[in-house]
């Protein structure tokens, strides 16, 4: 897509596991319509996840996965824009936002002590994100919120954020990251405010693009964090009847995307 020549009536983000992923059939539905739309030039497809770069990219062959217009990884720690190599650089100007304040050895500090706690492998750790898991934890929400409560009690929620997903994920990022915001930094970046954006996805390390924007897409599947935002006559957010993809096409017939 040249930007230069077009401005797309809707610009879509949607996280990948369990969103996209989980029905096949559904999934390769989906891809087809997202292709077109992006071939017509009326879409810009963001894919925004917890994944690496490389899973992603390995994705589009081995998944269907739809190719995007830009992926934002690492639970809105990178972005990286067309075209994709395994090997490329993160987005420098998002990178150099992001490192102005986060230490990851202050962050790794607020970790000592949870009991059960395991590090997540070295690839998902980078130098902007610090991330484990606590399903073994006894009580792993507790030990989700004491970690909170260590970020708070130490003045430093203008320079963390905790991320808690799925009932064991849990990351520690910028507070200026996170995927919400990624995909704000982007749209300015490309001169892309003008689109209608749309978000989907399934999980806590989502909230933030729902918190971010006034539309979106919560699929049947989604875990009890996301689900658990809060509805008011004039919530936008559109929660599905169907799970993964099937809920994503469910949301975008709603919006008026895709026809009924």
């Amino acid at each position: 897509m040249n930007l230069s020549e077009t401005h797309p009536e809707w610009i879509l983000a949607s996280d990948i596991d369990n969103t996209l992923t989980g029905d096949e059939q559904a999934l390769e539905r989906l891809a087809q319509r997202l292709r077109t739309l992006r071939e017509e030039g009326r879409l810009f497809l963001i894919l925004s996840t917890g994944r690496r770069l490389v899973q992603v990219l390995d994705g589009f062959e081995q998944e269907g996965l739809p190719e995007g217009d830009a992926i934002i990884s690492q639970v809105g720690t990178e972005i990286y824009l067309p075209p994709f190599e395994a090997d490329m650089a993160p987005l420098q100007a998002w990178k150099e936002r992001l490192e102005a304040e986060f230490s990851r050895q202050e962050a790794e500090s607020f970790l000592d002590g949870i009991e059960g706690l395991r590090m997540q492998p070295d690839k998902y750790n980078t130098p902007l994100k610090v991330s484990c898991y606590l399903d073994e934890a006894p009580e792993p929400e507790a030990a989700a919120r004491e970690i909170e409560r260590r970020v708070r009690t130490a003045g430093k929620e203008d320079v963390y954020q905790v991320i808690w997903s799925s009932g064991r994920d849990l990351d520690i990022i910028p507070a200026a990251a996170g995927k919400g915001k990624a995909i704000r930094f982007l749209l300015s970046f490309l001169d892309l405010e003008s689109g209608q954006v749309i978000v989907a996805g399934d999980s806590g390390n989502d909230r933030t693009m729902f918190e971010e924007f006034d539309y979106g897409i919560i699929v049947a599947n989604a875990q009890p964090e996301l689900k658990a935002l809060p509805e008011s006559e004039a919530d936008s957010h559109y929660r599905a009847g169907e799970d993964y993809a099937a809920g994503v096409i469910e949301g975008l017939r709603h919006f008026g995307i895709f026809p009924d």
